[in-house]
């Protein structure tokens, strides 16, 4: 095997530790041609991947109306413009005009209704969750060739493992009930929650079907799309998302950061303290003339003329 090709090889290999010592073995008895098959085998297989071990680059896309960030670790909610890039622990609430769309990289695209408020949690590629406490989520999923990307949405009565689908899912706080629809492509595994949030029962979700739960239900039943039919058109918008992202650019940790803090206000506040712990305060102009205070002129007194 010819310098050139090892080398190739090589760095094919740091890029996919999947599955490596079986690939070094074939790559160092291929040849030229050989290696090009290898490649070609290791992309179908899902072993090379330039994601592999990271997170996803979430973003948040405020489409219209008034929606609100929670950044991790704090308990105040900025209102957002935009495009803001999300982390782990983030928390998004939509107001009754509020419409917004969350990216994962080029694999997904979710669309957040109106009064909706979806905790995010882990976003490592092998442990993704988020957490509908109340409202609705559309969401178009690509379909994962590895076992490693895990993915699940909960709300407080289910729990739904996600591993590429084209679903819906909504939670009534008002009557604790969940539901959730599969559409036109991929499944859900979805674990009804008891009240004391016990799992129960898995129920596969198969394309086309929905179902509903309750924490006081004891019996769920699989039917076909009817309730949920309402959210087929964002799914259909979904899919044009996900068409779109192909040409999807990651961002730094510093630009993430930048855009961030500028989404966040945390420049203006900065700016404001600093102004009341004295840096920035301008002094008050003094009097021309002076470095003093101006007195003020006093004026005689106007004489009346003599008659």
């Amino acid at each position: 095997m010819s310098d050139r090709i090892r080398t190739a090889a090589l760095a094919l290999l740091m890029l996919a530790p999947a599955g490596a010592a079986r690939a070094q073995e074939d790559a160092e008895g291929a040849g030229a041609q050989d290696y090009q098959k290898l490649m070609q085998q290791m992309l179908k297989s899902g072993s090379y991947d330039q994601g592999q071990g990271g997170g996803w680059d979430a973003r948040l896309k405020v489409v219209s109306g008034e929606v609100l960030l929670k950044p991790s670790g704090s308990e105040a909610w900025t209102k957002v413009s935009g495009e803001v890039p999300l982390d782990p622990d983030d928390a998004v609430k939509t107001a009754g005009d509020g419409v917004a769309e969350l990216y994962l990289d080029d694999k997904g695209a979710l669309a957040l209704g109106r009064n909706t408020l979806l905790e995010v949690g882990p976003l490592d590629q092998g442990d993704t969750s988020f957490s509908l406490s109340y409202g609705s989520v559309a969401a178009k999923i690509k379909h994962f060739l590895s076992d490693r990307f895990k993915m699940q949405f909960r709300t407080p009565s289910a729990v739904c493992a996600v591993r590429g689908t084209e679903f819906a899912l909504e939670h009534s706080q008002m009557g604790k009930r969940t539901s959730v629809a599969v559409y036109d492509e991929g499944k859900l595994a979805v674990t009804p929650l008891t009240e004391d949030s016990a799992e129960g029962q898995e129920y596969t979700l198969e394309k086309n079907n929905e179902i509903s739960i309750a924490p006081d239900q004891k019996r769920f039943r699989v039917s076909p799309i009817a309730r949920m039919a309402r959210y087929r058109g964002n799914i259909v918008q979904m899919r044009s998302r996900v068409l779109a992202l192909k040409n999807w650019k990651p961002r730094t940790a510093a630009r993430r950061a930048a855009l961030r803090d500028a989404a966040l206000k945390r420049r203006v506040l900065r700016r404001r303290i600093d102004k009341r712990g004295g840096k920035g305060v301008r002094s008050k102009r003094p009097a021309r003339g002076t470095g003093r205070k101006a007195r003020p002129v006093r004026r005689p007194a106007r004489e009346e003329p003599e008659e």
